[in-house]
């Protein structure tokens, strides 16, 4: 048999959890959301190897207004040493074809907020 349960609230601390938007829960919302934009990223990118869907990844940051997520793929072309992905991304690529896939996943966070 065990005896009562007790139970502390330290105010402060769940105040800073609940409200601070750079506490523990504006992380792991920040953490989501980056799973979420990576994986529709995945999902868009150009499929020529899969160097560059392999590499991608996401990093929760702070900058100077907060919280941020970065979300990168570091392949770079054998030869010249470019950055792969910065060539997706940009308006126009070498020939011609759409190959943007960060820009569109960024629209999935929309469907989060239209599901809760």
């Amino acid at each position: 048999m065990t005896g009562p349960v007790l139970v502390q609230w330290h105010e402060a601390e769940v105040r800073r959890f609940l409200d601070d938007p750079n506490g523990p829960l504006g992380v792991d919302l920040m953490r989501a959301l980056g799973e979420v934009v990576l994986e529709g990223a995945r999902r868009r990118a150009l499929r020529r190897t899969g160097a560059m869907i392999k590499a991608m990844r996401y990093d929760v940051m702070r900058d100077e207004q907060g919280l941020l997520v970065r979300i990168s793929s570091p392949v770079q072309n054998p030869k010249s040493g470019f950055p792969y992905a910065q060539a997706h991304e940009r308006k126009k690529t070498r020939d011609r074809r759409p190959h943007r896939s960060l820009k569109p996943a960024l629209r999935d966070i929309r469907k989060i907020l239209k599901a809760t």
